[in-house]
């Protein structure tokens, strides 16, 4: 489905109410006595396209993308259910079946899987998704150190007097408390970023609800899962998983891709600009100092 802007004649998203491009408003006023057509819902603005499926005339604010990517009217669509992720059929396929098919979709196709899957979603699955993300990442690096930590010689320790036995007991309680702490922080770092994600979303004037947010957000944590392979997830997830985000916030808020862009991106590339600037000031700071 493509969509002109009437300014620019970029290609508009269906469901967003400015231009990504131009940044001119797509709700434009219906003119009294113009044989221009109207909206059926809103008749004093214009059309923007005709619904694909009952033909009715839609402006921007009622306009979506169907399952097809047709020009669906919002009536139509609410009667048409969005495809339903694996993770929203866990109980059909059982959760590690679902978190692992949904992992590879997001993954490998980001656009078409976010393009038909649902917005809405609970906020104790989001939190599941990003539990067994988190999780995900960091375990088989953890086992791997683990089992370094054991293959030490007795030989070795004996010469500094520390209890072989002692050592290992001490590796594994660190472990199984990694292995707890490390889902529960990062439900709340996502709980954190999605709020301030959301804080983003509501002064670009987007209306989409919290629970929308924190579901991409969820999702884009897809990439974690690749540390399952050694030392990947820790590296090379965090930067994939935030390109991702633009991809879930632009389909599942309807919004334009400059809008994701800046609520994906303000917050680490704010975080990032304090961190410097107080790096800055402490080094500043500590030259003073010893001079």
């Amino acid at each position: 489905m493509r969509i002109p802007c009437p300014r620019c004649q970029a290609f508009a998203v269906p469901g967003a109410q400015s231009c990504a491009w131009c940044g001119a408003s797509l709700l434009l006023e219906a003119t009294p006595g113009s044989a221009d057509p109207v909206c059926a819902v809103h008749p004093e603005l214009l059309s923007l396209h005709a619904c694909g499926r009952c033909g009715s005339f839609a402006c921007a604010q009622c306009l979506r993308k169907g399952p097809g990517d047709e020009p669906l009217c919002a009536a139509c669509h609410d009667r048409v259910p969005a495809d339903a992720l694996p993770w929203d059929r866990r109980d059909e396929l059982g959760t590690l079946r679902a978190y692992w098919q949904t992992c590879v979709a997001v993954m490998l196709r980001p656009s078409a899987t976010f393009a038909h899957a649902r917005p809405e979603g609970s906020v104790g699955s989001s939190l599941g998704f990003v539990a067994l993300s988190n999780l995900a990442g960091s375990f088989t690096t953890a086992l791997f150190y683990l089992a370094l930590l054991f293959a030490i010689p007795r030989e070795m320790m004996d010469g500094d007097n520390v209890s072989q036995s002692g050592f290992r007991l001490v590796g594994v309680g660190v472990f199984g408390a990694m292995m707890v702490l490390v889902p529960v922080m990062g439900m709340l770092v996502a709980l954190i970023n999605s709020a301030l994600d959301h804080v983003v979303f509501r002064m670009e004037g987007t209306g989409q609800p919290f629970e929308v947010t924190l579901r991409a957000n969820a999702l884009s944590l897809s990439p974690y899962m690749m540390g399952l392979i050694p030392f990947c997830g820790m590296y090379g997830a965090p930067l994939w998983a935030l390109g991702l985000r633009i991809f879930a916030y632009r389909s599942l808020h309807r919004t334009g891709w400059s809008t994701a862009a800046v609520a994906a991106l303000a917050v680490p590339l704010l975080s990032c600009g304090l961190f410097f600037a107080a790096y800055a000031v402490i080094a500043v700071v500590g030259a003073s100092l010893g001079r």
